[in-house]
């Protein structure tokens, strides 16, 4: 099997590139995202994967696999993106959105309008509205919230709208946090051999976040409505399995969709393009976040 893929390559390019082509765009009419424009090699290497547990010699036999199977569909897409996240994930940029970036944003616009792109199973965008949700309660004057979390990943997505956790995933959470925002439920898990206890996330936060299942890419080129107008957007290893010049459009697109004043989070491996770089101040020395400038 493992050598029957080599065979493909070596066969010759053009056959192996064609047969990624279908598949592609099998995917795109199918599920509308397409992995075209991601790259290649990091693509190549997990479908692999899925060629080796189906027992497929080549991308084209896959293909023929996926229409009878219409249920690998999502198995293949669950497999070529990200799903790796956590609570408050690299806590000092959470600190500083909390003592920092989330009261001047609040302060200066009188509302919070948050975009977690690529939230995976929910993390991301719930660790902002627990943040959130104590500087309403410790500030006098009401103010709007709006966070919204998008995946490609319907799975994920799923997952983030139930709201549960395994003990193990809640590491990074705050006593506080556990304690005012989360209740045990104790449940047994199929994949697991013993029982474990899960956390589920109160009914107040999750009230908070809007969850959505779509193609970034697709909804940037589309200029759908929900995408206009965010003071906070957090971007944070979403781009780079994307090749430079799609990393550069999306950097483009995202800082459109950004108030000015407003804060754009990104990756600790991820750079703005060049070309952005005088649009945005890095407040903090070290960490990505940066600030939108006014008037450019």
């Amino acid at each position: 099997m493992g050598f029957e893929f080599k065979r493909e390559k070596i066969i010759g390019t053009n056959n192996y590139t064609e047969g990624l082509k279908n598949l592609f765009e099998f995917i795109n009419k199918n599920r509308g995202i397409d992995f075209s424009l991601y790259r290649q090699a990091t693509i190549k290497r997990k479908l692999k994967l899925r060629l080796d547990e189906t027992g497929k010699a080549n991308s084209q036999e896959y293909l023929s696999y996926l229409k009878l199977h219409p249920e690998e569909v999502d198995v293949l897409i669950n497999t070529l993106t990200i799903n790796v996240s956590n609570f408050f994930r690299n806590p000092l940029v959470y600190e500083l959105l909390f003592s920092e970036v989330l009261p001047e944003l609040i302060s200066g616009f009188r509302f919070l309008k948050v975009w977690s792109v690529g939230c995976a199973n929910g993390e991301e965008p719930y660790s902002i509205a627990m943040m959130t949700n104590e500087l309403l309660k410790r500030e006098q004057d009401y103010f709007d919230v709006s966070i919204f979390g998008c995946d490609i990943d319907s799975e994920a997505v799923g997952r983030a709208l139930k709201g549960e956790y395994r003990e193990g995933e809640l590491s990074e959470v705050k006593k506080k946090h556990m304690d005012a925002f989360f209740r045990q439920v104790s449940k047994s898990d199929e994949s697991l051999s013993m029982h474990e206890d899960v956390y589920k996330i109160n009914d107040e936060i999750k009230a908070m976040v809007k969850f959505e299942s779509s193609d970034l890419i697709a909804d940037l080129k589309t200029g759908r409505k929900k995408l206009g107008d965010y003071n906070l957007i957090l971007c944070r290893n979403v781009l780079i399995y994307m090749n430079m010049s799609l990393q550069a459009e999306v950097f483009k697109d995202l800082s459109d969709k950004l108030y000015e004043n407003g804060y754009l989070v990104i990756g600790a491996t991820e750079t703005l393009p060049e070309s952005l770089r005088e649009n945005f101040e890095q407040v903090f020395p070290g960490v990505k976040i940066f600030k939108k400038k006014a008037g450019i």
